[in-house]
C-alpha cells in the first residue's frame, strides 16, 4: 500500500545541460571497442541569492585530456535552479546544495554523457556514484 510523502522543502526547476564539448582523440592509440579508463574531475559552482531563499547550482564534469593519452575529451555543465523554506537552517541549506544539488544534476549528467560515448569508438562511459560529502571548498568551483 502507498501512502502520500509529504513534499520536501527543498525543490529544483529542471535540470538543463548548460554546455557540452566532446572531442574524440584521433591520436589516442587503442583498439576500437576496447574498455579504456579515463579520469572524472568534477566542480561545484552554488550561485546562491542574498535577497530570497534560492541559489542556481552547476556540475561541471570534465573527463579525458586534449592529448594522445585520452581517447576523447568530455566537459559538460548541468544547472538547475533550488528554492527552500524559510525553516531551514543556513547549515542544511549549504549541505542540501553542496551535497544534494549536485548529486542530482549529476544523474541527469550521467545518462547524456553515457549516450555520447556510447557512439564513440570506445564505448559507454557509466560515471559512478560520488560521494559529494567528501568534496571540499577547494574542489568547488
Amino acid at each position: 500500500m502507498c501512502s502520500i510523502v509529504p513534499e520536501s522543502t527543498f525543490q529544483f526547476t529542471t535540470p538543463v545541460l548548460a554546455y557540452l564539448e566532446f572531442a574524440p582523440n584521433k591520436d589516442f592509440d587503442a583498439p576500437p571497442n576496447q574498455e579504456v579508463q579515463t579520469q572524472i574531475r568534477m566542480g561545484v559552482a552554488v550561485n546562491k541569492s542574498n535577497v530570497s531563499p534560492n541559489a542556481t547550482v552547476d556540475l561541471t564534469v570534465e573527463m579525458g585530456e586534449k592529448d594522445g593519452n585520452s581517447p576523447f575529451y568530455i566537459r559538460a555543465v548541468e544547472r538547475a535552479d533550488f528554492r527552500w523554506g524559510n525553516e531551514l537552517s543556513d547549515e542544511m541549506v549549504k549541505r542540501l546544495l553542496d551535497q544534494n544539488a549536485p548529486t542530482l544534476l549529476l544523474s541527469y549528467l550521467r545518462s547524456a554523457i553515457a549516450q555520447i560515448t556510447a557512439a564513440s569508438a570506445y564505448g559507454i562511459c557509466n560515471i559512478p556514484f560520488v560521494d559529494f560529502t567528501k568534496f571540499t571548498e577547494t574542489q568547488q568551483q
